[in-house]
């Protein structure tokens, strides 16, 4: 495989010095207001983003969707107001479809440990923003190259990121570098991925229908 280039690794250990500086806010509203809830998918806005803080190597997937459940109703507690029960990644236009790796290399990825639940922990009724949690974040990928590698929280454990829902929009953000690379077998090149290495990730999805969260 050729080495990642040392142009690409500064541009992508850039973005993710950046991504790094995202914070979970550490305190909870009592009670949320949810409407309408019930069942919700969501269309990326923006590319997703995958880096490697280690190597800089990034993986970028130009589509992604997403299903899950919303709480409906008032006086609800943010812990589990939302889940994903499923995630896809692709890039149209590659081969199978599958996401944008580093060096030429294109990945398939894939979410597991589903699903992943989304907890509120504080709103800002001036921005319309509700800040919280993503967590149970797990996903498996396997490269043209041949590499398999898992991406996992710390100790293998289900990944947690920050997650914020914004009324106006009706858009989820995702971000967060507490992702780390669990497996990562003979065949990936390590001036790419290592176990232990890492993981920022960058995202954002419109939701449909609109949903509205509110806090107390």
């Amino acid at each position: 495989m050729r080495k990642f280039t040392r142009k690409a690794m500064a541009t992508t250990a850039a973005a993710a010095t950046t991504l790094a500086l995202a914070a979970v806010p550490a305190s909870a509203a009592g009670t949320w207001t949810v409407s309408p809830g019930g069942t919700v998918s969501g269309v990326n806005t923006v590319a997703l983003q995958a880096v490697d803080l280690s190597t800089g190597a990034p993986v970028i997937c130009n589509v992604s969707t997403a299903s899950g459940t919303a709480q409906s109703g008032s006086g609800l507690s943010g812990a589990g107001i939302a889940q994903l029960d499923s995630v896809s990644f692709s890039t149209p236009g590659n081969p199978n479809n599958w996401c944008t790796g580093p060096v030429g290399i294109v990945v398939k990825v894939t979410a597991t440990n589903l699903p992943w639940t989304f907890n509120a922990h504080s709103y800002d009724a001036a921005t319309g923003v509700t800040s919280g949690e993503l967590t149970g974040i797990k996903a498996e990928i396997h490269g043209s190259d041949e590499c398999d590698a898992t991406i996992t929280g710390p100790g293998g454990a289900g990944g947690t990121i920050t997650g914020t829902h914004t009324n106006g929009s009706s858009t989820l953000d995702v971000s967060g570098n507490t992702l780390e690379v669990a497996t990562a077998d003979a065949d990936c090149d390590p001036s790419l991925i290592n176990e232990g290495d890492q993981v920022a990730l960058i995202g954002q999805y419109a939701l449909s229908p609109g949903q509205t969260i509110t806090s107390p």
